[in-house]
């Protein structure tokens, strides 16, 4: 089939615009329905302009004339018009010729797994707000972070990983050694380099987990209130869900049904409540893997920020039956946008793996793995890591002060002692939705606990992040919520 290509320059211009001469009627025709078809998809927008008729007929390999004809065909329809001195442009689009439903892809059948993806994506709804307790974001500081200048300091007997070349698509050894030996000192985790698989984050971490380990017929449970995604990626695999109620001591192991054959839970600082998983229920959750045969999930996501003691151990360092598979990221360390995450593999499942990650994904990106190599050879990682910690102590800090001294009317904070985020209970007798909408007026955003479950769990909870929101904003958001809240405090309470 011969075609020709059009290339227009930019700045209004077109850039490469493929029109497909068929070969069928006259050549004319031919080009006109070219250009309609570019018009009518879309590669073709309003104000565009398009090549002179010359540039055109040569890179065609048609007459002038004919790109002519076909050009005042179109613009005598309205599509195109002709500027003095300037050139042809696009004048409007023509509708599409085909509706929706009578397009032949509608009819080609998708597979199960496409038919369980989830209508909407889990985001947390963007607030048009004065100041924004979002949880989940980090400092804009970190922006400075990845400096040029500081990148560019690669150690003298180091090389980078060649951008030119496939790597393994487990990562970069010597980065999975460093990041091993962090884990080891940090967290306790029981793990070499060897043992690392990195990927692009915790979501991927999760898809290829659920690839390997569930599929229909499989059962898989998640703590409820908790971090929405891991039921949608159990849900595509096919998997039935079980959600576990999360108290005061962590995820309810009690409630863990038989015969599952996995289970999500972020034990140090349960997401959203801050809750750290219980030493009873550790034992306990470890007992019951071991008895009924299966696999742990255990996300560790934001325990580099602590106050006060360091956290409890990671709960892999405590297995001895190789049932828990620990994940990581440095989206809260670094930055969401950085998309580097891990997993710490037990021997039985680190050949799988491997193999699955490079047929999904190939290998994450060794600019990335260079850069954060580069980052943790220089000693700049640990130099961000403790000033991060103590930027997010004075915010915390000043949060929770400002909850307890302005905000004790209507809230109560829950116990937690690492992460970004904190969460309050609303006192008994006041009104959630009222409590919000004069947030909300007020220019506050803050977010209810509810959104994070399924079954409505965590009604009474607002959560606040303040990883995102520097001192100042933090006091001047508190401040509008205590004034608010306190001039309409007769409206907010709950009725009888």
């Amino acid at each position: 089939m011969p075609h020709g290509k059009t290339c227009i320059r930019e700045g209004g211009h077109v850039g490469d615009l493929l029109i497909r001469l068929d070969g069928t009627g006259p050549i004319q025709q031919q080009v006109y329905e070219g250009i309609y078809a570019a018009l009518e998809d879309g590669r073709l927008e309003p104000g565009q302009r398009l090549p002179a008729s010359r540039t055109w007929a040569l890179q065609l390999g048609v007459s002038r004339n004919t790109i002519r004809e076909a050009t005042a065909a179109l613009m005598a329809e309205g599509w195109l018009e002709a500027r003095t001195g300037s050139g042809l442009f696009v004048r409007a689009i023509p509708s599409p010729s085909r509706s929706p439903t009578t397009s032949p892809a509608i009819r080609l059948r998708l597979s199960e797994w496409s038919e369980r993806l989830p209508v909407e994506r889990f985001v947390l709804p963007q607030k048009d707000v004065d100041v924004d307790f979002r949880p989940g974001a980090v400092s804009s500081d970190v922006e400075q972070v990845f400096r040029r200048k500081r990148l560019a300091r690669w150690p003298s007997d180091m090389e980078p990983g060649r951008l030119s070349e496939y790597s393994q698509p487990e990562g970069d050894a010597r980065l999975r050694e460093r990041i091993a030996a962090y884990l080891r000192q940090s967290r306790s985790v029981r793990c070499t380099g060897a043992d690392i698989v990195i990927t692009t984050g915790t979501h991927q971490s999760l898809d290829l987990l659920s690839r390997l380990l569930l599929g229909p017929g499989t059962s898989f449970a998640v703590e409820d209130p908790g971090f929405p995604v891991v039921a949608d990626i159990a849900r595509l695999s096919g998997s039935e869900l079980y959600r576990l109620q999360v108290d005061e001591q962590g995820v309810k192991v009690e409630d863990i049904p038989e015969g599952i054959a996995g289970l999500y839970c972020t034990p140090n600082h349960q997401f959203p409540l801050g809750v750290t998983l219980s030493p009873e229920r550790r034992k306990a959750l470890l007992a019951r893997a071991a008895i009924d045969d299966f696999v742990i999930l255990e996300d560790d996501y934001d325990c580099e920020f602590y106050y006060g003691t360091m956290p409890s151990p990671c709960l892999q360092s405590a297995d001895r039956e190789q049932r828990v598979i620990y994940l990581g990221s440095l989206s809260k360390t670094l930055a969401p946008a950085f998309r580097l995450g891990f997993i710490v593999s037990p021997p039985w499942l680190l050949d799988r793996l491997r193999r699955a990650k490079w047929i999904v994904d190939r290998q994450t990106s060794t600019h990335v793995q260079n850069t954060l190599l580069q980052f943790m050879v220089s000693g700049d990682f640990a130099t961000h890591l403790n000033s991060s910690r103590m930027e997010y102590k004075r915010r915390r800090a000043t949060l929770l002060e400002a909850i307890r001294n302005h905000l004790s009317t209507w809230l109560t904070p829950l116990d937690s002692t690492c992460g970004l985020h904190i969460s309050t209970r609303v006192n008994a007798g006041y009104d959630v939705d009222a409590l919000c909408r004069i947030a909300d007026e007020e220019g506050v955003g803050i977010y209810r606990g509810d959104i994070f479950s399924s079954v409505g769990r965590a009604s009474d909870i607002l959560v606040f992040g303040f990883g995102g929101t520097p001192v100042q904003q933090i006091t001047k958001g508190i401040s509008l919520l205590a004034s608010g809240w306190q001039s309409e405090d007769r409206s907010l309470r709950s009725c009888p």
